[in-house]
């Protein structure tokens, strides 16, 4: 494997997570045996991370949302979804190459984002992080094209308002999504409600915001809100009373410069932890089972 260079933390503000009595110090987080789990920089040592890079066409490099797509892959993988006969659902996929990795490994795949207009008023056309048509989710060509159109089906799909029909999935997976409905309750909503998509013996998997620097305060705006501990312990509860079961979270924030180091605005794209207004975040990744 080749040594992954980490960019330089010099001149970067440092938290203090000993200081965080929500936070864990019980075992770092791995790839190899992934749970519910903060992203970390140890994992981006590991060898299923330079694999599902190279898969997924992109240059190995420390940054959380590349973190995102790795974990959702490497889940999916290790709990026998990614084969033929699998059917997966996406939610606010933009234009990410999940939905194409999967069709590659033989998954049929419903791929779901705000309809157009929705999407312009909430300025993700804008940033060109909104999907359109099919092709959007395939440029990277990962999936040769006569399979991908066989396998890979687009619609537009309100997270908020999940469509019935949506059933019997084997899997469903959002990257960095969920926190992007208008608060938290909205969130956790989604969370909960999208399990009555899948089948009996279903995973989910979910990456969003997490909140390294408080477990009382956060952000909660129209287009953004940083989950907390306790939200996450109130979803745990929730999840249960529908029949399912969110696997434990590790809390481990890590170990390394990168771990304790945050990047601040103008960002840079290699970042584990970023602050907005007066708190330190980074992604976490969460993962529910229908018995």
């Amino acid at each position: 494997m080749n040594k992954l260079i980490p960019p330089t933390v010099a001149g970067l503000k440092a938290f203090q997570p000993e200081r965080m009595p929500f936070l864990s110090r019980e075992r770092l987080p791995r790839l190899e045996h992934p749970g519910s789990q903060l992203c970390t920089a140890n994992q981006f040592d590991e060898p299923s991370f330079e694999r599902w890079c190279a898969a997924l066409r992109e240059p190995v490099r420390y940054s959380r949302k590349l973190w995102e797509f790795v974990y959702v892959c490497e889940v999916l993988q290790q709990r026998g979804m990614l084969s033929t006969s699998r059917r997966g659902l996406g939610f606010g996929v933009g234009k990410e190459p999940l939905a194409a990795m999967f069709a590659s490994l033989g998954c049929e795949v419903v791929a779901t984002d705000l309809d157009l207009r929705d999407a312009a008023s909430a300025d993700w056309t804008q940033t060109d992080q909104h999907a359109t048509q099919l092709d959007d989710l395939n440029s990277r060509g990962i999936c040769d094209a006569v399979t991908f159109a066989q396998r890979v089906q687009f619609r537009a799909e309100d997270m908020n308002r999940i469509s019935s029909d949506l059933v019997d999935f084997d899997f469903t997976w959002s990257a960095c999504a969920f926190e992007h409905l208008g608060s938290i309750k909205h969130g956790l909503d989604f969370f909960v409600n999208s399990l009555s998509c899948l089948r009996a013996g279903g995973v989910a998997v979910h990456t969003t915001e997490f909140n390294l620097s408080s477990n009382f305060t956060t952000i909660e705006a129209h287009n953004l809100v940083v989950f907390r501990r306790f939200d996450i312990d109130d979803l745990a509860k929730r999840v249960k009373q529908v029949g399912c079961e969110l696997l434990p979270v590790n809390f481990h924030p890590g170990e390394r410069p990168l771990d304790v180091h945050y990047d601040i605005p103008p960002y840079n794209n290699e970042h584990l932890r970023l602050q907005l207004d007066r708190y330190v975040f980074t992604s976490i990744g969460l993962i529910a089972v229908k018995p």
